[in-house]
C-alpha cells in the first residue's frame, strides 16, 4: 500500500477536480475522514528529465531481509488516527521518492483550534502593535487568515506531518505550530499558559514529548538572525535554515504525536534527523520560491531566505537552473536518508519505539511536501481546483 514515485501528468487536472477527494485518494471506508483538497500547486512543473527519485520506504527497509512483521514498528502502531493517501492515483504532483503519505482523521479539530487561536490574535488589542516583517500587525494577519478557509493555509501542515496524533494532541500541535510564527513577548499569555499545561498533561498520560515541544519552541524563538554577509555555500545556508525552519521543534512534535518517550538526542538519530531536516527545508524553499520572489521584487520583503535564491546567487545561475540544482540537492538528501535508514537497520540498535519515532519523523518530511502542494499558501488562487 505505497505510492508510486513516478510523477504523473497534471494536464486537465481542473476538469477532474472531484477526483481529489473521492476514492481515488483514499479507500472507500475512509471517505468520511478525508480533508477536501481545493488547491494543487505544482511548484516544479518541468522537473529535469535527468533526475529520477529513488523510492524511500521504511517498511521496505525493515522487511528487506525478513518477512517477520513483528520486527516492524507498524505491528505495534495501529494507525487509529490516520488514513492512507493514494497520492499517485489522485494524480498529485509530488516530486519525491518518499512513498508513504497519511492524513490525520481529526482535521476538523485541527481546523477549529486554528480558528480559535487566530480569533484571539485578531481580537487582542495588543496584537495591533505587534508588527511582522512585512509591516502588517499580527491582528491584521489573523483577520486576513480568517477570511479564508484556514485549513488551506499553514494549518494543513499538521494533519499531514503528524498523522498519528490523537484529537487532543493534534489540537495542541497545530496551535504550537502557529506560535512558531509569533515570537517572544506575545500578549496571549493565558493561552500560551494553557497550551503549556495541556502539553505537560499529555506527558502525564503517556510519553514525554510535550516537554520537548515546549523546550524546542522556546529555543526556536531565540534562534539567530541570518548573517548579514550572506551564505558562503549551500551547506552553510542549510545549516542556518535547519534552525530557521524549526527542525528540532518539528521532530519534537513528531515524538509528541505518537506519545513517545524516546531520547531524540541519541547519537544514533543525529545523521538521520539532520537529513530529514534538510529535506523539509529544501522542499519548503522550492515550493515557496516563486511567491517569495514576487514579494521580494515588489519590495514587500527585505530579504530572501531561500535555497533557490542562494544557489542562483552563488552559481550566477538562472532561476530554472537554480531550481533544478535545488531539486537535485533534495534527491541527494533523500538518497542520504535511504542510506542512513539502511545503516540503522544493519546495526540493529534501535528498539521498536525508536523505529516508531523514525517513522513519525519520515511522515513529517512527506507531510511537509504534501502540504506544500495542496495549500493555497504558496500557489494562490490560480492553483484552485475546487
Amino acid at each position: 500500500m505505497e505510492s508510486n514515485h513516478a510523477i504523473p501528468s497534471t494536464a486537465g487536472i481542473k476538469d477532474k477536480a472531484h477526483d481529489f477527494w473521492t476514492s481515488e485518494l483514499v479507500d472507500p471506508v475512509d471517505l468520511n475522514f478525508l480533508c477536501p483538497i481545493r488547491y494543487v500547486h505544482d511548484y516544479l512543473p518541468s522537473p529535469p528529465t535527468w533526475l529520477m527519485p529513488q523510492p524511500v520506504s521504511l517498511s521496505n527497509i525493515l522487511q528487506r531481509d525478513e518477512d517477520d512483521m513483528a520486527a516492524s514498528p507498524f505491528s505495534r502502531l495501529e494507525r487509529v488516527s490516520s488514513v492512507y493517501l493514494h497520492t499517485t492515483a489522485a494524480r498529485l504532483p509530488l516530486h519525491t521518492g518518499l512513498k508513504v503519505f497519511r492524513q490525520n482523521k481529526y482535521w476538523r479539530a485541527n481546523e477549529d483550534s486554528t480558528k480559535e487561536l487566530l480569533q484571539l490574535f485578531a481580537q487582542d488589542r495588543k496584537c495591533s502593535d505587534m508588527l511582522l516583517s512585512d509591516n502588517r500587525s499580527l491582528s491584521d494577519l489573523a483577520e486576513k487568515q480568517l477570511e479564508n478557509e484556514v485549513i488551506d493555509t499553514y494549518s494543513r501542515f499538521s494533519i499531514y506531518m503528524f498523522p498519528e496524533a490523537d484529537e487532543e494532541r493534534i489540537r495542541l500541535l497545530v496551535q504550537s505550530v502557529i506560535l512558531t510564527f509569533v515570537f517572544d513577548d506575545t500578549p496571549l499569555e493565558r493561552r500560551i499558559s494553557d497550551i503549556r499545561a495541556r502539553l505537560l498533561a499529555c506527558d502525564d498520560e503517556e510519553g514525554n514529548g510535550g516537554a520537548d515541544v515546549l523546550e524546542t519552541l522556546i529555543r526556536f524563538w531565540c534562534h539567530a538572525e541570518p548573517p548579514r554577509e550572506g551564505f558562503s555555500s549551500v551547506r552553510d545556508y542549510l545549516d542556518y535554515r535547519w534552525e530557521d525552519i524549526a527542525n528540532t521543534f518539528i521532530s519534537s512534535c513528531a515524538k509528541f504525536s505518537i506519545c513517545s518517550s524516546v531520547d531524540q538526542t541519541k547519537p544514533e538519530f543525529r545523521r538521520l534527523l539532520r537529513h530529514i531536516g534538510d529535506h523539509i527545508s529544501i522542499v519548503n524553499d522550492l515550493a515557496s520560491f516563486d511567491k517569495e520572489k514576487r514579494h521580494f521584487d515588489a519590495g514587500k520583503a527585505n530579504s530572501m531566505i531561500n535555497l533557490v535564491h542562494v544557489i542562483a546567487t552563488l552559481e550566477r545561475a538562472e532561476t530554472q537552473a537554480a531550481k533544478s540544482m535545488a531539486y537535485a540537492w533534495q534527491l541527494c538528501t533523500e538518497n542520504a536518508i535511504l542510506e542512513e535508514l539502511t545503516a540503522l537497520k544493519r546495526r540493529n540498535g534501535l528498539s521498536r519505539e525508536e523505529w516508531s519515532f523514525v517513522d513519525a519523523c519520515l511522515m513529517a518530511a512527506s507531510g511537509n511536501l504534501l502540504a506544500s502542494v495542496v495549500m493555497s499558501r504558496y500557489g494562490g488562487e490560480k492553483t484552485r481546483v475546487a
